[in-house]
């Protein structure tokens, strides 16, 4: 299976920005922050070397990608709810619940996330047309 150059960019911006997600997370009091998606989104919209639909269809997918995070920070939430005491109803309720949110959260994450890589991968494609940095060639194009 061949990646084109669109899953490409937006895999290497994204998973660049995974690990700063990660360390931001849990060195950060607040939570999660976007900026490590959007310079990741950034990135991709830099090396990116192709038409704006192209570089917003980069930014999109780098900022799911990074934002991956996001399900593992909220599959602590459903450690929490076998723990629970009760009737099995409301075990069996309590983690249904659990699932739903945790589901309805990472599409939220999830579009929240593509949202900021496009943002950054516009300021990384402006960037590069701008300082007029040749781009590196794409794989196989020699």
């Amino acid at each position: 299976m061949r990646l084109d150059d669109r899953w490409r960019y937006a895999l290497l911006g994204g998973l660049a920005s995974v690990p700063f997600t990660v360390l931001v997370y849990l060195t950060a009091a607040d939570g999660v922050s976007p900026i490590p998606i959007f310079l990741g989104g950034a990135l991709a919209g830099y090396l990116y070397e192709g038409d704006r639909a192209g570089t917003r269809s980069v930014g999109l997918r780098a900022g799911v990608v990074g934002s991956l995070p996001a399900g593992w920070v909220l599959l602590e939430l459903l450690g929490i709810a076998p723990a629970l005491e009760g009737p099995v109803w409301f075990r069996v309720t309590a983690f249904a619940v659990a699932l739903l949110y945790v589901t309805v959260f990472v599409a939220i994450a999830a579009g929240l996330g593509a949202l900021v890589g496009l943002l950054g991968a516009r300021t990384g494609d402006w960037v590069a047309r701008k300082t007029g940095q040749g781009r590196p060639p794409t794989v196989g194009s020699e």
